[in-house]
């Protein structure tokens, strides 16, 4: 009797710890998607978020690897931290870019001289560091003090062999079945590593000639024959998951081609270039998963633009005509998609996550990102992409007007295609669609802002933000980008269609010209007014 008494109190205290496991995992698992939703909050707060994306692949590799405890108890911890906030690091008011510089500096690791969280496997490093590095080179410009670490990298020792770089290589380029579920896996950390040129660049350290060679030569070997791509293979079967990783890929096929597609190593041609193009078209057509969380929706934002710059900037040239009109087809899917689930037009800047309330740095430039790739911030690019303007827009033909009425633009106001109408003092030919533009005004109702009517306030929301840095860009490389771009602040119109200034324009200069852009900001038909 006493003996069933113990059998049966054993297996109580089973059930027990069955059920109470199951439930820890399934709360551990079920605030992943809470805890990206605190991490855009807490970046449009101002607090130094950079290594929460690293932390959470760190949890994914524990996972994958068998260790569940370790995965767990990190993700409850962090969950902990950004709900209570203790022990994050708010970003300060800096007196000058001189202290800005040194907050920054502080924040390296003195053990490993990463800036990178040391409990975490150090795989993870690298990233996280040249992102912290590259804001460093941009506050070193803008201060004239030339960039100097305060500690060595010593994390990169690790692997600065070709044998402990095919290692770490080797060790994650592999999944278990619970690692294949997981939105993104750390093939991602894998890819990364093309991008030690950087570190070389600013004299931070050094990359021995055979350590290049292993490199180049172990992606080689890896990229998939079927569908031209690189990713993670699983465990059991050596079967690439899911037809390859779309945003590893984009990344290292710059390894092997410039963005014209011209090979950059003799010995390592890219290969499979047919076969990459077909997978990435199949891919930029996948919706987003239903039901997905925030962190899905992120991975799968993300993967559209990297797809997109892929197809776009390294198999561009060579690809069909047909193939081109599909890409620019998934392009205005995926701009409208953008705006509609990203921008925040109160504030003039985008979101990380869609819903979320407050823009962030993250968000701003992943769609400053986009809209660089589908050529809507460069003449130069849109030409690339599209052809010249002069060949693709639609010339409507000249009229003699006294004053400019509604009806004069009929043709313009009622095409489908057009998205924003720009007022021109004179025909800009191919030449700055920036320039002499009187007025702005929308035919329609729409979430995607002309550029005119956008940049300025990107500009200046950028100019006031209190962030400094995001998980992945920082405030001083999206201003220097937009610097880059020009345009000037003209009148803008949402709704009825006002013409005073059109034909204010119109008396004074003896001609006009409307020209009506889509959602790309390319032009496409044209319309010219002459005063009698």
């Amino acid at each position: 009797m006493k003996r069933r008494t113990i059998i049966a109190a054993i297996a109580f205290i089973a059930v027990l710890f069955i059920i109470g496991s199951g439930l820890y995992v399934y709360r551990s698992m079920a605030s992943i998607s809470e805890m990206f939703k605190l991490n855009g909050q807490l970046q449009a707060e101002g607090f130094y978020m950079a290594e929460f994306e690293f932390k959470m692949l760190g949890c994914a590799y524990y996972l994958d690897k068998g260790h569940y405890f370790t995965a767990l108890s990190r993700l409850n911890e962090l969950h902990r931290q950004l709900k209570t906030r203790e022990g994050l690091v708010k970003v300060p008011e800096f007196a000058d870019k001189k202290d800005e510089m040194e907050f920054y500096l502080n924040l390296q690791n003195p053990e490993t001289g990463a800036f990178m969280d040391s409990s975490y496997p150090s795989y993870l490093y690298l990233e996280p560091t040249l992102n912290v590095v590259e804001h460093l080179e941009l506050l070193a410009g803008e201060t004239g003090q030339p960039l100097r670490l305060k500690y060595q990298l010593k994390f990169l020792d690790q692997i600065n062999t070709p044998d402990r770089l095919k290692a770490l290589l080797d060790d994650l380029s592999t999944v278990g079945w619970l690692g294949s579920k997981l939105p993104k896996t750390n093939y991602m950390m894998a890819s990364c590593y093309h991008n030690y040129g950087d570190l070389e660049q600013s004299g931070l350290y050094a990359f021995s000639p055979e350590w290049k060679q292993a490199l180049l030569e172990w992606f080689y070997a890896n990229q998939d024959s079927k569908t031209g791509y690189w990713g993670p293979r699983l465990r059991g079967t050596g079967e690439l998951l899911n037809e390859g990783d779309l945003s590893p890929t984009y990344k290292l096929v710059k390894m092997f081609v410039d963005e014209q597609g011209n090979n950059l190593h003799p010995e390592f041609p890219l290969r499979y270039k047919d076969e990459m193009l077909a997978t990435t078209l199949r891919k930029l057509s996948e919706p987003m998963p239903e039901d997905a969380d925030l962190a899905e929706m992120h991975e799968w934002q993300l993967t559209r633009y990297h797809g997109l710059k892929l197809l776009t900037s390294y198999l561009w040239n060579g690809a069909a005509i047909e193939n081109k009109k599909t890409a620019r087809t998934f392009m205005e899917g995926i701009v409208k998609g953008k705006f509609e689930k990203f921008y925040l037009e109160e504030e003039g800047a985008f979101t990380y996550y869609p819903g979320s309330e407050a823009a962030t740095l993250d968000g701003t430039g992943d769609a400053i990102s986009l809209l660089d790739i589908a050529g809507a911030l460069s003449h130069d690019r849109q030409k690339y992409l599209w052809g010249s303007p002069e060949l693709g827009v639609t010339d409507l033909g000249s009229y003699g007007v006294a004053d400019l009425q509604e009806s004069d633009l009929a043709i313009l106001l009622n095409s489908p295609d057009i998205n924003s109408l720009r007022f021109y003092r004179a025909d800009p030919g191919s030449g700055d669609f920036t320039a002499g533009v009187v007025c702005l005004s929308y035919p329609r109702e729409t979430r995607v802002p002309d550029i005119m009517d956008l940049l300025p306030k990107l500009k200046q929301w950028i100019n006031s933000t209190p962030q400094n840095m995001g998980n992945w860009i920082s405030k001083e490389a999206i201003a220097k980008e937009l610097e880059t771009i020009q345009t000037e602040a003209v009148p803008i119109f949402k709704g009825k269609l006002l013409l005073a200034p059109a034909n204010e324009a119109l008396r004074d200069n003896g001609e006009l010209t409307v020209i009506g852009f889509d959602v790309l900001q390319v032009p496409r038909c044209k319309i010219s007014f002459v005063r009698q």
